[in-house]
């Protein structure tokens, strides 16, 4: 076998594991900690924009975007995250994106801003964000 041929082969072979590790895993696994980032950064706009008001609930449009990262959080979960990492998720890291997707649904309709704070807290609990 012409030697050629065969570092050819094994060069094609490296490409195609390289190209479906990154475009499968990686990069998905990677949205997921942006969205997180995201969410955690939102949730600081809130606590000093919209919490450090006496009596202010939560703005129009941090109530948007809260609904735009709970879509984003259900599609990265199932839609791209591979199997093993939902595992991953769940039995060791203890994330619950499903559970923290559906609070930040409902903290885009919250009024009171004591509840504000409490489904902050229980998203940063689900998505082990540091407050």
């Amino acid at each position: 076998m012409n030697f050629l041929f065969l570092a050819a082969l094994i060069g094609f072979c490296m490409g195609a594991a390289g190209y479906i590790i990154i475009r499968f895993w990686v990069l998905p696994i990677g949205r997921y900690h942006q969205i997180k980032k995201k969410i955690s950064v939102l949730f600081s706009r809130i606590e000093t924009a919209d919490l450090n008001e006496k009596g202010s609930r939560i703005s129009s449009e941090h109530s948007e975007i809260c609904r735009k990262h709970s879509i984003a959080l259900t599609d990265i979960f199932y839609d791209d995250l591979p199997e093993w990492y939902r595992l991953v998720l769940a039995h060791h890291r203890k994330e619950f994106p499903v559970e923290a997707s559906r609070d930040l649904l409902t903290l885009s309709n919250t009024q009171h801003p004591d509840h504000v704070r409490t489904r902050i807290d229980k998203i940063r609990q689900y998505l082990n964000l540091s407050g």
